[in-house]
């Protein structure tokens, strides 16, 4: 989305989300009432939202968003909430975007299943490859993906999971601009093109929640494998260590931090470079601003909750793309700052909806999407 699409989205998520929430939140607010009455103070929670919105970009567009919470099994006082995000939209330009993504805890938490489908037609801006990359140097090229991922995860012992996971996607690149990096078919990945693979990963969890945690660690360790085997028209391989821990700052606030390393290796294409910006990984850039086989970052947020529903975020952090481990740091450092609000649309599970403002090196981001960042 645009800034203005992003701003029409929030006034709509803003006049329309509790009202739309209410009905499900209402039999939070005391679940031993529910429990009383012989309802299921766990029952699932689906909470939806429709938008429109028009930018001189799009023209008119619209569509629908929500989350499904619920939990897997029979101790539902033990085991953690599920969730299912969706999302769709569609314009009178022909774009369209289309995600779900799947997270299921099942057997007192043992084992856990992942997914993600998209299915989407958006214009996007290439920058080229590297550190040094002048905002001047923006193409655009309008990109055609279905992918789809999918990975199980099965609890080793006490919080160490191992897991093993497959990823698909085909990508059609159907207009690329004249006289362009990517017009000249160099760039790998430039005519598109069938990528899969296979990967593994370690996992160390003590966060006490999912959703919103408020103490404890996620330490994760991924390597994954694409090749001809699987079926992909590219061979690479990629590595990363995602690592985050969550200090307690009071009854309802916590310092979260996060250091985050990936590493690739072959012949990648440049969709699938790592990309610093976004609503995940230092905010406040474009995503794909800066893009490499390589991305080290580290950034942390203080997070609280002023009342049971609201809450706000102070945030920070500090990034680098780099084509090898011998050029780590070699290039200048990207950074950005930014605050947020927080609505929190389910109190028992802890599932919110965040509008994020972050600034970077000449460059601001605005943000509006559920779950935290890290």
């Amino acid at each position: 989305m645009s800034r203005l699409q992003k701003i029409a989205a929030m006034a709509l998520l803003v006049g329309a989300g509790p009202i739309l929430a209410a009905p499900g939140l209402a039999a939070q607010e005391s679940g031993a009432q529910e429990t009383a009455s012989g309802k299921d103070p766990y029952r699932p929670r689906l909470i939806g939202l429709p938008f429109i919105y028009y930018s001189p970009e799009t023209k008119l567009a619209f569509g629908a968003g929500g989350v499904l919470n619920f939990r897997a099994g029979r101790r539902k006082d033990v085991i953690r909430p599920s969730t299912i995000w969706a999302y769709a939209s569609y314009n009178m330009a022909r774009q369209f975007n289309v995600l779900v993504k799947p997270e299921v805890y099942a057997r007192g938490n043992g084992l856990i299943f992942t997914g993600r489908l998209r299915y989407s037609r958006t214009p996007q801006l290439f920058y080229g490859i590297g550190n040094d990359t002048l905002a001047t140097s923006a193409e655009s090229y309008t990109p055609r993906t279905f992918g789809i991922e999918f990975g199980v995860k099965r609890r080793i012992r006490g919080g160490l999971f191992g897991g093993l996971g497959f990823d698909f996607e085909r990508v059609t690149i159907e207009t690329v601009e004249a006289g362009g990096l990517l017009d000249s078919g160099a760039i790998p990945g430039s005519r598109g093109g069938l990528i899969a693979g296979f990967g593994a990963d370690l996992d160390w969890d003590t966060r006490d929640s999912v959703l919103f945690p408020l103490r404890g660690a996620f330490l994760q360790l991924s390597a994954d494998a694409y090749g001809a085997t699987a079926g992909s028209d590219f061979t690479f391989s990629r590595m990363e260590l995602n690592l985050r821990k969550y200090f307690p700052a009071g009854l309802r606030s916590v310092l979260a931090l996060q250091a985050y390393l990936s590493s690739m290796t072959g012949n990648v294409p440049f969709y699938k470079l790592a990309l610093l910006g976004g609503d995940t990984l230092l905010r406040g850039y474009y995503r794909g601003r800066f893009r490499d086989k390589g991305l080290f970052l580290i950034q942390g947020e203080y997070r609280t909750l002023i009342t049971r529903r609201i809450g706000v975020a102070g945030f920070a952090g500090l990034a680098d793309v780099f084509p090898g481990f011998d050029r780590l740091g070699a290039g200048r450092w990207k950074f950005s700052v930014g605050s947020g609000l927080r609505y929190v649309i389910n109190k028992r599970d802890g599932t919110t909806v965040r509008l994020d403002m972050a600034w970077g090196q000449e460059s601001f981001g605005l943000y509006i999407t559920a779950q935290e960042a890290f």
